[in-house]
C-alpha cells in the first residue's frame, strides 16, 4: 500500500510541477509534405508515423480557422517525434499556442514551429460567453497548463471569473484552487462544455481491467477516443468503454458514491456536503474526510 501511494504520489507532484512551468520548445520550421515532416526513426531505424501507434488518423481540417484564438497542444509531442519516441501513452500537458499554418491533417503552431496532428489539437474560438454555474475548458491563467474551471463570476460573461476544477484544493486555504480562486479569465480563452456531448475536456470514466478510471476526453475520432488518463497519458480507446460523466452532480448529500482512489473509482463512501458554487464534493470514505472535485465522485 506505501508503494502505491509512493507512485501516486511521484506522478501528480511531476503534473503539478510541470504544469507551473509554461515551456517554450524553439524548432526550426522544416520544408517539405507536412506530413512526412513528421516521422521519425525509432529503434533500429523502426519509422514511427504522425499518431505513433494510435489507430486514429491524423485528422482533417480545423474548422473556421479564422476564428480561432488559440489550441491547445500536447506539449511533449515535438520532442517525441524528433527522438524517434512513440507518442501513445506519453505523459503530456497541453499548453496553449497560435496557428501559424493549418493543414488538412496537421497544423504548424507558432511557438514551436512545428506540425502537429488535428486530432491531438483542440481549437479555443473566439468570442465565447459563459455563465454562473457553466463547466469551462481554458488553461491556468497565473500559470499554465489545461484545466477545467467553474464559472464564479459572469459579471462579464466573455471574462468570467472562475474555480480551478483540475488545481488541489484542500479546504483550508492552503491548495492551489484556492490560492488562484476567483481568477478572471483572459478574453477568447475558453471554452464551455455542454453536459453529455464528446467534446474535448469532457470528464470520462474509462473501463480498465475491471475497474472505471478517470480521464478527460481530447478528440472523439469515429470508434475511437483519445484521451488523458493517470499522470497524463495520451491514450486511445474503443468509445464503447467510455462513459461520460455529468457536468453537473447526479448525487446528493447522504447519498452512497463511489469516489477516486489514484486514478480509479475504487473506493465506498458517503456525500457528507456539496459546494456547487466551486464544484467541490465532501466524502467520508470509513472514518476518513476527504475533498474532490465533481468528476471525482460517480454515482
Amino acid at each position: 500500500m506505501k508503494k502505491i501511494y509512493f507512485f501516486a504520489a511521484l506522478a501528480f507532484s511531476f503534473v503539478a510541477f510541470a504544469s507551473c512551468t509554461d515551456s517554450k520548445n524553439k524548432g526550426e520550421n522544416k520544408e517539405g509534405d507536412s506530413t512526412e515532416q513528421n516521422v521519425s526513426n525509432g529503434e533500429e531505424g523502426k519509422k514511427i508515423g504522425p499518431m505513433g501507434s494510435f489507430t486514429s488518423p491524423e485528422g482533417t481540417a480545423l474548422k473556421d480557422v479564422d476564428n480561432i484564438e488559440y489550441v491547445l497542444y500536447p506539449h511533449s509531442y515535438k520532442s517525441a517525434m524528433e527522438a524517434g519516441e512513440d507518442i501513445k501513452g506519453k505523459t503530456t500537458i497541453y499548453y496553449k499556442d497560435k496557428v501559424a499554418d493549418s493543414g488538412e491533417k496537421n497544423t504548424e503552431l507558432a511557438g514551436t514551429r512545428f506540425r502537429y496532428p488535428n486530432n491531438l489539437l483542440i481549437p479555443i474560438y473566439k468570442d465565447a460567453k459563459a455563465k454562473k454555474g457553466d463547466i469551462v475548458l481554458t488553461w491556468w491563467q497565473s500559470g499554465s497548463g489545461m484545466k477545467r474551471a467553474i464559472v464564479t463570476d459572469d459579471s462579464d460573461p466573455t471574462m468570467p471569473k472562475v474555480h480551478y476544477l483540475d488545481l488541489s484544493f484542500k479546504g483550508d486555504g492552503s491548495g492551489f484552487a484556492e490560492e488562484h480562486d476567483n481568477e478572471q479569465l483572459k478574453p477568447n480563452s475558453f471554452v464551455v462544455l455542454k453536459d453529455g456531448e464528446f467534446q474535448p475536456g469532457a470528464p470520462l470514466a474509462i473501463k480498465n481491467k475491471g475497474e472505471l478510471v478517470v480521464g478527460i476526453l481530447i478528440k472523439e475520432v469515429g470508434d475511437k477516443v483519445i484521451y488523458l488518463g493517470f499522470a497524463g497519458s495520451l491514450n486511445e480507446i474503443d468509445k464503447s468503454e467510455v462513459k461520460l460523466l455529468p457536468l453537473k452532480p447526479n448525487y446528493g448529500v447522504g447519498d452512497n458514491v463511489k469516489s477516486v482512489f489514484v486514478d480509479a473509482f475504487t473506493k465506498d463512501a458517503k456525500v457528507t456536503k456539496i459546494d456547487s458554487k466551486i464544484g467541490r464534493v465532501w466524502v467520508k470514505e470509513g472514518d476518513k474526510e476527504k475533498i474532490l472535485n465533481i468528476f471525482e465522485v460517480m454515482k
